[in-house]
């Protein structure tokens, strides 16, 4: 039976930290020693989806968190589990509501609390589960940051040739979702350049010999079934 797919809760100080984030040290000093200490303590087995707004990796990680061994945290999930409150969300909201990018040093450090949060509850199990990351790493500073917490084993690239169908996809979200901007052409075209500029670079960063290119013209099905056919293929060798 397919295990539940985990719920993000507001970010809170571990209990069983050996070092507590002190929330009367600035937010960004605070994430970085969350960091710090996952570094030190363990190695995820991980998973990559990459790909343009709209190319459908979103969909991809949600269903690929539902299977047993498949544990998905999506960064933007992570940005909407903020408590506001806290010294970290206080950080974080000082650039999100301004439309500015959150620094990298903020970003991997709340992301680092939440994995570690849901390895506390038990709803990530790092020994026997495959780490399935989408919107982290952002760029090549985000992925150089996570080198010696990330094993990557493999990065599927999901490529939407289909600009037509990417813009569509992306307007039926906003109008799910209620992400009102993203209805905008030039919004979508502003993010896809920004991805292009920022993020696609990092797919040159982890090399092609990492890589597997999917089709996500394609209809979900078709795209999911693609991606557990080479996760199949890599892991009857590992």
């Amino acid at each position: 039976m397919a295990r539940e797919r985990p719920e993000f809760y507001p970010i809170e100080a571990p209990a069983s930290s050996t070092r507590k984030a002190s929330f009367s040290e600035p937010a960004s000093r605070s994430c970085l020693i969350v960091q710090n200490r996952l570094n030190c303590l363990v190695v995820y087995k991980s998973l990559l989806l990459f790909g343009a707004p709209g190319s459908g990796k979103g969909t991809q990680g949600k269903i690929l968190g539902k299977i047993p061994g498949f544990y998905h945290c999506a960064c933007g999930d992570v940005f909407r589990s903020v408590d506001v409150r806290s010294d970290f969300g206080k950080e974080f909201l000082k650039y999100s509501s301004k439309g500015q990018l959150v620094p990298d040093d903020i970003t991997i450090g709340l992301w680092a609390h939440q994995i570690e949060a849901m390895q506390n509850l038990g709803r990530f199990k790092p020994e026997s589960d495959y780490l399935v990351l989408d919107g982290i790493p952002r760029n090549v500073a985000q992925a150089k940051m996570l080198k010696s917490t990330l094993d990557v084993r493999h990065v599927f690239h999901l490529d939407c040739a289909d600009k037509v169908k990417v813009y569509e996809r992306l307007k039926r979200r906003a109008l799910k979702e209620n992400r009102l901007d993203d209805i905008n052409d030039e919004v979508i075209e502003k993010r896809q350049k920004v991805y292009q500029l920022e993020t696609a670079p990092v797919l040159d960063y982890y090399g092609e010999a990492l890589i597997t290119h999917i089709n996500s013209d394609q209809p979900p099905f078709q795209v999911l079934r693609d991606i557990l056919n080479d996760v199949t293929a890599w892991t009857d060798h590992e």
